[in-house]
């Protein structure tokens, strides 16, 4: 599922084909994927307008209106944005498809449905609307908040993920946080020492960073981290030991038993 980075690299990509341009027209293709309104009420919120600039927080991303109001996007498992120039060149599984008065077209592209757009009159209510915890690279995320912000009880891996926590931390990179602090997923987080935790504090921003600079490109990545093998049978990129698994919430996560021990 899309994450931070990824969708940091949605953002981007967003910007470069869609910033200031004037929406001729648009068109949802499954009615499904909407929320919040009717696919013809986002039709009609979008067509005319202009996207004026973005923002994201953890998961989401949002694309601002010159008629105040955003386009809500969330990716789900499989979605993404593709730019095309012709309407006979519309990609596969297009949900939303935007044409813009001086030509070319965005797909809002998500195979499995598991995504959903919407419009917002403001993210920041969105946000709490959502019980959205900070996002993870939000400056004003220091150790002392991210430390009171984490439950006593419970596993830290669940802990990372969790959206009312903090925004935009899921399965992969939670792996790879967890890989670099050296703590093994199902630690318990009150059995993690300050330092150790500050450690995970400090890896989250540092891999979530990398992630973003190298566009959630894991063949970008360097051969020490854990998303450029992360698969059933590799080895651990440091040490060599087969990588382990383990199921939370229906995810598989991936560790090094000899890196990562159980505090």
């Amino acid at each position: 599922m899309p994450e931070m980075p990824d969708v940091a690299a949605f953002r981007k990509y967003f910007e470069t084909y869609a910033l200031k341009r004037k929406i001729a027209s648009a068109g949802v293709r499954n009615p499904k994927i909407v929320r919040g309104l009717t696919a013809k009420e986002l039709e009609k919120e979008l067509a005319g307008d202009r996207f004026l600039s973005s923002r994201q927080h953890g998961k989401y991303l949002f694309a601002e209106l010159d008629s105040g109001r955003w386009l809500l996007m969330h990716f789900g498992m499989t979605g993404f944005l593709d730019a095309f120039d012709s309407p006979g060149s519309e990609p596969e599984y297009t949900r939303l498809s935007i044409a813009f008065e001086d030509g070319g077209f965005l797909a809002y592209v998500n195979a499995r449905m598991l995504g959903w757009i919407g419009i917002t009159g403001d993210p920041e209510e969105f946000i709490k609307s959502r019980d959205l915890g900070p996002s993870a690279l939000d400056p004003s995320l220091d150790f002392e908040s991210f430390k009171k912000r984490l439950p006593a009880r419970g596993e830290i891996k669940p802990a990372l993920m969790n959206q009312r926590i903090i925004a935009g931390i899921g399965n992969i990179y939670s792996d790879e946080i967890l890989f670099h602090a050296g703590v093994h997923p199902k630690t318990k987080v009150g059995s993690i020492s300050e330092e150790r935790l500050r450690v995970v504090f400090e890896k989250m921003k540092e891999v979530l960073q990398t992630a973003i600079d190298l566009d959630a490109d894991p063949a970008r990545f360097p051969e020490n981290h854990l998303l450029r093998g992360r698969r059933k049978g590799a080895t651990c990129p440091v040490c060599g030991t087969r990588l382990e698994t383990a199921k939370f919430s229906g995810r598989t996560a991936y560790f090094c038993p000899r890196c990562q021990q159980v505090s």
